[in-house]
């Protein structure tokens, strides 16, 4: 294995003890040479040497330690979701001291006092994004300082990538207005009616759940959030549409008001989904056909996020004929 391969993105930095090591050396060096002085000679011996001990160890433990990064499938703008990190030392007789696993902006991560001769040590990373859209993610750095801390060594494990930001959920799902005569229809009514029906199951806590169906004997008797879900009655098809456009696209209230609008339209696909309620989706020119499936919220919730407000002489939303087609509160109300 070369030694790009064994150390990508090698780094090494000299640390304010090492500068004082090696100021040291020279001063204890240059009296050694003047002086004659077997001790003297044999301290310089001794420096030098832990010197190496300190490179040579380092590196052991740098080429040593694998570190793996699974990223979540689904990260909400404004909640946490959680990075699962792997680190696995692969020597079979040395442990490895001093690991820390850094972000692009220097904060740390992850770190580890001591990873044993073949132990694997796994970790949650917190993740948190303000806004929808394309983020990035990276470069993450493994550092080892110890066993003296003269040098700093890191290699780059997380190359630098993008993730896609779904949008903020609102913490009420909204209402929506049905056109072709449907009249008003409130989310809340749909999902008291579910909670009303018959326990279909006992299930943990998932983020974005209703806290209202949060079971408390069992998240009592378990030690951690248990919810319930209820039997309801079946939800046809529907269609949401959003509008990106607007006449000034510039304007800071105007974009968050859109905000407002793509998170509420965000919130109602998540909601339908866990009911298994049939929902489509209008971007725009961009028509997804209805789903019921969690497991194909992606189809829904990427237009979301990729979608920017536009100037009212852009492509507005597709005509759907005479499907049951819904409209979130949008740019003129919240």
């Amino acid at each position: 294995m070369s030694f790009a391969d064994a150390f990508p993105g090698f780094k090494l930095r000299l640390t304010r003890w090492g500068g004082l090591y090696i100021t040291g050396c020279v001063v204890l060096g240059l009296a050694a040479v003047n002086t004659g002085n077997n001790a003297l000679m044999s301290m310089l011996a001794m420096a030098l040497a832990s010197y190496i001990v300190s490179g040579t160890w380092s590196r052991q433990v740098l080429a040593s330690v694998d570190v793996g990064v699974s990223l979540p499938k689904e990260i909400f703008a404004g909640r946490p979701s959680f990075a699962e990190v792997e680190l696995s030392n692969r020597s079979r007789f040395f442990p490895a001291y001093g690991l820390v696993l850094r972000a692009a902006d220097g904060t740390i991560l992850v770190a580890e006092n001591l990873v044993g001769a073949g132990e694997i040590r796994r970790r949650s990373v917190e993740l948190v994004f303000d806004r929808r859209g394309w983020a990035p993610v990276g470069p993450w750095r493994l550092e080892v300082l110890l066993p003296l801390g003269f040098f700093l060594k890191s290699k780059e494990l997380l190359p630098e990538h993008r993730v896609l930001v779904l949008p903020r959920l609102l913490d009420i799902e909204p209402t929506i207005e049905l056109e072709g005569g449907g009249g008003a229809r409130s989310m809340d009514l749909l999902a008291d009616r579910g909670r009303e029906g018959e326990v279909s199951q006992l299930r943990d806590y998932r983020d974005g759940d209703d806290h209202r169906q949060v079971h408390w004997k069992q998240t009592a008797r378990q030690q951690r959030p248990i919810v319930v879900d209820r039997q309801h009655a079946a939800e046809g098809p529907i269609y949401l549409v959003l509008d990106p456009r607007a006449p000034n696209p510039d304007d800071p209230d105007t974009q968050e008001r859109f905000e407002h609008s793509v998170s509420g339209i965000a919130t109602v696909v998540v909601g339908r989904l866990r009911r298994e309620a049939p929902v489509g989706l209008v971007v725009g020119p961009i028509v997804v056909p209805p789903v019921r499936d969690a497991r194909q919220s992606g189809r829904l919730l990427r237009p979301l996020a990729e979608v920017e407000l536009a100037a009212m002489d852009a492509d507005g939303p597709a005509d759907l004929g005479r499907q049951p087609v819904a409209t979130f509160v949008g740019l003129d109300e919240r």
